[in-house]
């Protein structure tokens, strides 16, 4: 079953100066549940520089994948505590990422919840902030079930 939801995301990236960049987003997109996975899909804007790029975040108990395919692809795997290499590619080139998440808190059921990421980024190694993502879903209310 899938359903069209309303997704708030919320991120916070700091750069290697100690300031940082936020950016909020509220967008409708679509949750259903895949191998005890909740799956969020939703189409990136002008808003976040990635117009042209569709994202997935699948949700599991204890990790969060991010899937990103347009403009840019990437795939970043958050698990407390590990460290996972990732190719970022965009238009201007490739980038090697390293990912090691602090924290990762996922509370969702089949009409919505929330997912918190708090990870590390490295850029080609060398470190590149701390990063957090706060993602809220809720079901369109009248909204119907997808087929």
């Amino acid at each position: 079953m899938e359903k069209q939801v309303l997704i708030t995301v919320d991120s916070v990236m700091d750069d290697m100066n100690g300031g940082n960049n936020a950016l909020s987003l509220v967008t409708e997109g679509r949750l259903s549940v895949e191998n005890n996975e909740y799956v969020l899909s939703y189409e990136e804007s002008q808003v976040t520089g990635l117009n042209g790029t569709t994202t997935i975040i699948r949700a599991a108990r204890d990790s969060v994948t991010l899937i990103r395919h347009g403009s840019v692809s990437s795939m970043m795997l958050f698990e407390v505590g590990k460290t996972h290499l990732t190719d970022y590619q965009t238009s201007y080139g490739s980038i090697m990422l390293g990912i090691t998440a602090r924290k990762v808190d996922v509370d969702m059921n089949e009409g919505g919840g929330h997912i918190n990421v708090d990870y590390i980024v490295e850029y080609n190694r060398a470190y590149g902030g701390r990063n957090s993502i706060s993602v809220k879903i809720q079901e369109i209310t009248g909204g119907h079930s997808l087929s």
